[in-house]
């Protein structure tokens, strides 16, 4: 992946509810799952930041993550290569994934939750696609390139020199990464409609502000709303929540 990508935020799912929140008198032995997949029961619990760790976790805990019946996902995303990555491994493993009520799974998270071999979701979560968003190494250059300081601040500049070609280059580059991601969810058994329902949406007029390459808004969905796309699978009024130090 060209490394102006911005890794966590290649396509996301956002489960709109209130995650739980650690108390003081919490059991402190529980301070490792903050930092770190864990197994309770039948049960591999992912949360936090999606990144290299995860991986090495299911490599190294081979034995013991091949016991599990699913995994529960918690996270607001992270590095999507890494994430394409731990997918592919959760196919290969044929696990369910479940998004618990009170839990969230945005953005790269969307990978491993669409890798299930059954997708369970709350009734209370909502979910939502979003494009690529392209990092640091885009936006400084792309607010050089495209935009002209004004008096009342900065503004978009489409015709300034250079920035058609930059602003086409640098769509390509997210519009194969968002593709990615749907082939991805695809050969698993997500709708290929979800993918024609995203591209058909209209173009976010704010998308130079938001440094929105894809130019596509975020697409929120309920879960009932996701069941016809298949990305969940199986509906269920409330999933298992595990302690507040898991929100």
């Amino acid at each position: 992946m060209v490394s102006a990508v911005r890794s966590a935020l290649v396509i996301g799912i956002f489960v709109i509810c209130s995650p739980a929140v650690a108390s003081s008198t919490d059991d402190p032995g529980n301070l490792n799952k903050i930092y770190s997949p864990w197994i309770e029961g039948d049960t591999l619990y992912i949360k936090g930041t999606i990144d290299s760790h995860i991986y090495d976790y299911l490599a190294m805990q081979a034995a013991d993550v091949a016991k599990v019946r699913v995994i529960d996902l918690n996270s607001f995303g992270g590095n999507s290569e890494w994430a394409m990555n731990i997918a592919k491994k959760i196919i290969n493993l044929d696990k369910d994934t479940r998004l618990g009520s009170g839990h969230v799974c945005a953005s790269a998270c969307v990978f491993l939750y669409a890798a299930g071999k059954r997708r369970i979701a709350a009734a209370d979560t909502w979910i939502g696609i979003h494009g690529v968003r392209l990092g640091a190494g885009f936006t400084t250059t792309f607010e050089v390139v495209c935009f002209t300081e004004l008096e009342t601040g900065s503004a978009f500049m489409p015709t300034k020199k250079g920035c058609a070609d930059f602003v086409d280059h640098w769509y390509d580059v997210a519009k194969k990464a968002t593709d990615d991601a749907f082939n991805l969810m695809e050969s698993n058994g997500v709708s290929s409609s979800l993918r024609q329902t995203y591209y058909s949406m209209p173009e976010d007029p704010n998308w130079p502000q938001a440094m929105n390459v894809i130019r596509k808004p975020d697409r929120p969905l309920s879960s009932v709303d996701a069941l016809k796309y298949n990305l969940v699978t199986e509906l269920t009024d409330s999933a298992p929540q595990v302690s507040a130090w898991a929100p």
